[in-house]
């Protein structure tokens, strides 16, 4: 295998595609693989197969339902909006950025709402993602907990007698005249008291989402717990948890990026094809070999500080988030809100500038019309005016919905305007490290090659070095603290399911 080096390279790439592309299955699995062989194995090192046996269906329980049970039970909900409320098509984002982008509003001037109003439809497709949601937190934070309690103590019970059969039958005596050997003290346990629970609204992104689901099974998790050092634990795993499941792997990797580039950023490995693509059909029309400044300068363009906009430019604003807000208090570099201009508007302000409002007609078709209206950003007005490969608006429409899978020019979906052109920025900066990294001051295809090449293994690197960091805090390193603190609370390293630390006994799980 390893003789074969195009082969290594492939099957390299293809992998670290695979592993690298948002919200796709098989690097949440190898995650939540790594973390259910890594807490059971802890568990089975402090309190045995009880712990490791509860450990493990919690764990895969778990992940069952956090992989398929939102999405399946979102799609009940869809049929049961479709057919049985008979309001039409579901398929429909009430996401919005105000200004450019109004996927509810195209469904509603469609007249998809059938015989209720879009206020009546907006309620049901919020109620049916908050009732999902909610059904999924019962299932993980009080169905399966439940489960596990019964099955310890069946398990444990079972065991016990069958201890004691064995005991009576290895000293020939009866049970009840058995002085010599005493079964384990089971106790049933007090009732806990009930926690205050604490409920987000669920936001319209998936990080609300998935912190709301969260919430929810943590706090199911703490009410159902046995015994008040069961529900510490309980707490500090799974609030601790959240941070690494979610972020730290994305925080790593922007660290090692601004390491090894200076930015904190790097082209995704399954959006190279596009930017990839189009240089070398670029390339291909200069003899496949330019100088590393006409290349970098016929690509990019000029700076877009420079392109100066004509007066006149009847700009609709959105307004700046809260974070954007704040950011802009200590920054430099001013961050702007999204600002959109009817194509039908800059007719008469480019009359006599036929080039350019075929670009902008071309630009507005990154985005669906709005309510029926071609519309295109200030940024897409600058890019219209730098000529350049990157802000060719056909490579972009191309690149855009490869990116997006669709939902860019889909009037019914939402797709950050933000996101598409956080996505150009990285095309841009993975230009200027080709030029950057050229050493004869050529741009060959060789060049090209070898920039993917290199995207690939270091993005292969990053990945490992997040997935790493992020299953050993999960697997290992937060089981290890959560057990830490039990012993420090109360001298015993037992699994607090079972053991009643205050009278040092085990008790009916």
């Amino acid at each position: 295998f390893f003789t074969k080096p195009n082969l290594v390279i492939i099957s390299f790439a293809k992998f670290i595609s695979t592993m690298t592309k948002k919200d796709n299955l098989p690097p949440i699995i190898a995650l939540e693989g790594t973390v259910v062989l890594g807490r059971t194995y802890q568990a089975y090192k402090r309190g045995g197969l009880d712990e490791a046996r509860e450990r493990a269906f919690e764990e895969i329980m778990g992940s069952i339902v956090w992989l398929f049970g939102v999405k399946a039970l979102n799609k009940v909900g869809d049929k049961i909006l479709g057919h049985y409320l008979q309001i039409g098509d579901t398929k429909f984002d009430v996401g919005t950025d105000k200004v450019l982008r109004k996927p509810f509003d195209n469904f509603v001037k469609d007249g998809k709402c059938g015989k209720y109003t879009s206020k009546q439809v907006a309620l049901m497709k919020g109620a049916k993602v908050v009732s999902s949601v909610l059904i999924a937190n019962l299932i993980i934070g009080a169905v399966v907990p439940k489960i596990n309690h019964f099955m310890t103590n069946k398990l444990r019970h079972k065991r016990a007698e069958q201890n004691n059969v064995q005991i009576a039958q290895n000293n020939n005596i009866s049970l009840e005249n058995d002085n010599k050997t005493q079964s384990p003290n089971f106790k049933g346990n007090g009732g806990v008291a009930a926690l205050n629970i604490f409920t987000n609204a669920i936001e319209n992104t998936n990080t609300g989402q998935l912190l709301s689901t969260d919430v929810g099974c943590t706090g199911g998790r703490m009410i159902n717990a046995r015994t008040s050092e069961e529900r510490r634990e309980i707490g500090i795993r799974d609030i601790g948890s959240i941070y690494f499941y979610m972020w730290a792997q994305g925080h790593i990797r922007d660290l090692l990026n601004f390491v090894e580039t200076g930015k904190f950023y790097r082209l995704n490995p399954n959006n190279i094809k596009p930017i990839n693509q189009h240089l070398t059909e670029f390339l291909a029309k200069n003899n496949n070999e330019m100088s590393v400044e006409e290349f970098r300068k016929q690509v990019l363009g000029k700076n877009p500080a420079e392109i100066k906009l004509p007066e006149g430019i009847n700009f609709e604003s959105a307004k700046l988030s809260v974070f954007d807000k704040f950011f802009n208090q200590f920054s430099k570099i001013k961050k702007e809100p999204l600002q959109v201009a009817k194509i039908s508007d800059l007719e008469s302000i480019f009359k006599d500038e036929k080039n350019i409002m075929n670009r902008l007609r071309d630009m507005s078709k990154l985005q669906p019309e709005r309510l029926g209206e071609a519309v295109v950003t200030k940024q897409q007005i600058i890019d219209a005016l730098n000529i350049a490969e990157i802000n060719d608006p056909k490579f972009l429409s191309k690149a855009f919905n490869d990116f997006s899978g669709g939902a860019s020019t889909d009037k019914y979906q939402y797709f950050s305007n933000k996101e598409l052109y956080n996505y150009k920025k990285h095309m841009e900066e993975y230009v200027r490290q080709l030029c950057k990294k050229s050493k004869d001051g050529k741009i060959t295809q060789e060049t090209l090659k070898k920039g993917v090449r290199t995207n690939h293994i270091m993005s292969g690197i990053n990945f490992g070095v997040g997935f790493a960091i992020s299953a050993a805090f999960l697997s290992t390193i937060i089981p290890k603290i959560q057990y830490w603190v039990t012993r420090q609370k109360t001298g015993v390293n037992a699994f607090p399911g079972v053991y009643d630390y205050a009278h040092h006994k085990e008790f009916d799980a």
